[in-house]
């Protein structure tokens, strides 16, 4: 007897994704003087990593953009993220041919299967009377990303759908959260590193500040995956991480439940993790400290 698949996600609701459509002539040179990325360059069906940044280069909010066509990029995060995001940007759209809207399509991960490609690679556009009714996405390690308004377009081995959390957290993409809205600078979360941050583009939204660092500083943070053992206690987004001494070091970015544990993104000082490191509220150990970023780089001297 024939059983049927379980429901997808619905649209911006678990795993709280939600995808923004920007349309009109202007949308890429609106991206272009608004994010750290080059929208100018990216050809259709691009995938682009991309950051909004306050005057002072703090994130705003991240953004996985899908270039549809010449005229229309789609933009996905977190939802409160997003909805922020939005209400930041409505003042600056006034002056550009350009509109945002809220998609209503579902976000779902999926891997990692075997027999995929294991480097990320352009977005497959899938369309139906000219129009684009879906989005799949090589997130790299195995894993893939859908977006879809009719979850009936594809339909992914549901063996194989996992929250998108994870997907993030195995390829080391930090995400920002509603806590987290202008708490770090793109180095924090290596966004220098992973081609989220163009330091060629040209001026946007806190490049003065950002530039500065990549070029005359030294990033004091980095992101690293840890695990967290006990689960008992709640450790959450912007939660500060200690050293043995109890001296702020850094904070947790994201967190991941797995099974009894909890696998967290963080952003620290490279010299603490040397040492111990706890939770600034629990006092719970971090285990399993691993860099994700290249041992050689700015702040490692």
């Amino acid at each position: 007897m024939a059983t049927s698949s379980p429901p997808l996600p619905d649209p911006c609701d678990t795993p709280n994704e939600c995808i923004l459509q920007l349309n009109g002539p202007d949308a890429r040179q609106f991206l272009q003087g608004q994010t750290t990325a080059d929208f100018q360059k990216a050809p259709v069906g691009a995938t682009v990593h991309t950051a909004f940044c306050n005057p002072k280069g703090r994130v705003l909010a991240d953004a996985l953009a899908v270039i549809i066509a010449d005229d229309t990029v789609l933009l996905r995060g977190r939802k409160p993220v997003m909805e922020a995001l939005s209400a930041h940007l409505t003042p600056f759209l006034a002056f550009s041919k350009s509109a945002l809207t809220t998609m209503q399509w579902a976000v779902v991960g999926s891997g990692p299967p075997s027999g995929l490609q294991t480097e990320p690679v352009s977005a497959q556009l899938i369309e139906e009377n000219d129009a684009v009714t879906a989005v799949v996405i090589n997130r790299g390690k195995g894993f893939i990303e859908y977006w879809q308004e009719d979850t009936s377009v594809i339909q992914p081995d549901p063996e194989h759908i996992v929250p998108l959390a994870r997907v993030d957290y195995e390829t080391a993409r930090a995400r920002v959260e509603s806590s987290t809205i202008g708490a770090y600078l793109p180095q924090d979360l290596n966004y220098d590193l992973n081609e989220t941050v163009n330091f060629t583009k040209g001026c946007y939204t806190g490049q003065e500040i950002v530039a500065r660092l990549h070029y005359r500083g030294t990033p004091k943070r980095r992101l690293y995956r840890a695990i967290i053992a006990n689960t008992s206690e709640t450790s959450a987004p912007g939660d500060g991480i200690t050293n043995a001494e109890g001296q702020r070091v850094g904070s947790i970015v994201n967190t991941l439940p797995v099974e009894e544990q909890l696998g967290v993104l963080i952003e620290v000082m490279p010299d603490s993790t040397h040492g111990p490191l706890l939770t600034r509220e629990q006092g719970l150990a971090l285990s399993s400290l691993e860099a994700c970023h290249p041992v050689a780089d700015q702040s490692m001297g």
